[in-house]
This record gives C-alpha cells, structure tokens and sequence, in this order.
C-alpha cells in the first residue's frame, strides 16, 4: 500500500474468507454490513507471515484480516530521532541489569513507533487504496491483534486511537504503556502460564521473568478496573502464540523437570476459539456469545495468589 506521509510503501498480506457470506455474519445477520476488519501488528523483529494459520483461522470467521511487518523490516525515516531509530533496529534483549533498567524507555519508544505504522496502515487503508482482497470492508469495525511486542502496540493502541473497536494481546505485555492506566473498549489478553517463584533458578537473575511478573500485576489492576478479558495457559511457552507452535522441533523443548507442556492441537483450539468468539462477539454479533471454556485457561484473577510477595505493580506501573 502507498504511504501518504512518506516516500515509500508499507508491505501488507492479506486474507479474507473463501465463502461470500461467513457462517458469523449470517448468524448475525449481518452479512449486508461488510465484513469487520482484523489488523495484525507482529513481534519484535516479526514478520507479516508469521501467525499464517491463526490469521487464515480469523478470515474464515467472516473477517479482513491485514498484517504487517515489524518496523524493523521498514526502511530508515530521514526524520527519526537517533535515540528512536536505534531502538527500532536493536534487537530484543533482556540479559543483563542494564536491560532490565532501561526497558520502560525502550517500551515506550519502541511501542510509540508501532503505534505510529499501525496509524499510516489505518490511513492506507481508510483512504480506499483499489485491492480486490478489501473490497466489501466495512472501515468502521476493525480490531487490532498483536502479538509479543505488537501485543504491547495492541493495548497502546486501544489506549489511544478511540476508532478502534476492540484489541487482543497474544503474550505481550501492558506495563508501561498507556493500557496500565486502564480501557474502556473490549480488549483480550491472553499470556503464557509464569513460573512461579521457587521454579526460578538461574545463575543470573531472570530479568525477562522479573518482567513478567510486574506485568501480572499490571494485568489484574486491568482486569479488574476495567473488565478486559485476561487470561493465562496453563503449559504453553511464548512461542506457542505463533506458527512456531507447528515447529517439527518443538519436541527438543522438553525437559524433565519442567511443566508439562500443552499439546499443539489443543493449543490450537484454544487460541482459535478465544479469538474468534471474541472478535465474533464484539464486531460482528455485538453481543455477550456464549463462552466456550476449557480447562488450562484460568483468568489471571483466579491465580492472584501465585504472584511473588513484595510490591505488586498495577496502574501506577503505566508510562
């Protein structure tokens, strides 16, 4: 697509459903609507085609679903700040105290210029480009979904853009973003099950898992203040979020005394069916659908008691 505040293209891949009318917007009644949109936003140093089958699942539910690179992938702007474009290039690090201390800025900077592509994406799209693969797109329902970093630009985005309908977080994260603070459209997350405290061993401190926790605190001020759905699986990994859960090395993962890990096809079944009655149920339906359950996804309010003692982060954590 042609970006109209730069010299440049933005590369997107696009899916929409094989079938004229989804099974949802018939049962909706919605079919003479369009069809809702669904904006895919990657993880750090992701790709457009890396959650294929989860996006393709989407579409099929009656949606347009548009995926993007991650900025990383985009070519260098004139006018970037120094400070912002190292940022954008750097890849993802938490090894080391330093890390650790400077993540809230690097969150900050790195969301902030996520935000800013999904928005010339948004506008791409609403200045009404010629593609066949958009035609019948209805423009004033769209969803953002991301996943990892662009999970972290899925809540900001919530946060700020009040044209969206509704955001999903696939093992992402809130703290210091504005999402911390609390929203007030539909907004899903969904996270990896935590170690808890006593499995945590390292010869240096886990910083990524020090991060985790102060983000669950962030997630249950959120849940409670604002009604926002979040949950976690119980043995699923991060990587379990994307294809790379069809990985034929998935196996070599495993270790003896680690939690069983959840099995591919019922991880698949499980983020399918979250995300697509949920998308279904606040862009097409408009209603309260009914809730498929199932055993390894409990909301993180029902599993308060496993957070660490000590200071427990929740709003006052946002940026």
């Amino acid at each position: 697509m042609t970006d109209s505040t730069r010299d440049t293209g933005i590369a997107v891949r696009i899916w929409r459903p094989n079938n004229p009318v989804p099974r949802p917007a018939v049962r909706a009644g919605a079919s003479d609507r369009g069809l809702p949109l669904v904006i895919y936003v990657p993880s750090w140093g992701g790709s457009r085609s890396e959650n294929d089958v989860l996006l393709s699942t989407i579409a099929s539910a009656g949606f347009i679903v548009v995926a993007m690179d991650d900025i990383s992938h985009d070519p260098p702007d004139p006018a970037t700040d120094a400070a912002d474009e190292k940022v954008r290039l750097a890849p993802f690090s938490m090894q080391t105290a330093q890390d650790y201390a400077s993540f809230p800025t690097t969150s900050e900077r790195r969301t902030r210029l996520g935000y800013d592509k999904l928005q010339r994406v948004l506008a791409a799209l609403r200045s009404g480009q010629a593609s066949t693969m958009l035609e019948g797109g209805d423009f004033s329902r769209i969803a953002v979904v991301g996943y990892s970093f662009g999970g972290a630009v899925a809540a900001r985005a919530l946060a700020l853009d009040r044209q969206l309908a509704a955001g999903v977080d696939l093992d992402g994260w809130v703290i210091h973003t504005p999402a911390a603070a609390g929203l007030k459209r539909p907004f899903l997350a969904v996270y990896a099950s935590l170690p808890s405290a006593e499995r945590t061993w390292s010869h240096r401190p886990n910083y990524e898992t020090k991060i985790g926790w102060e983000d669950f605190g962030c997630l249950l001020a959120l849940a409670r203040s604002s009604g926002s759905d979040v949950f976690m699986v119980d043995g699923a990994k991060h990587a379990d979020f994307s294809d790379q859960l069809y990985a034929e090395g998935r196996w070599r993962e495993w270790r003896p005394w680690a939690p069983r890990r959840i099995a591919p096809e019922r991880m698949h079944a499980i983020i399918d069916t979250l995300l697509v009655q949920f998308l279904v149920g606040h862009l097409i339906q408009r209603g309260s659908p009914r809730r498929i359950t199932f055993a390894e996804v409990r909301s993180v309010t029902e599993i308060e008691s496993l957070i660490p003692s000590g200071p427990r982060p929740g709003s006052s954590s946002a940026n």
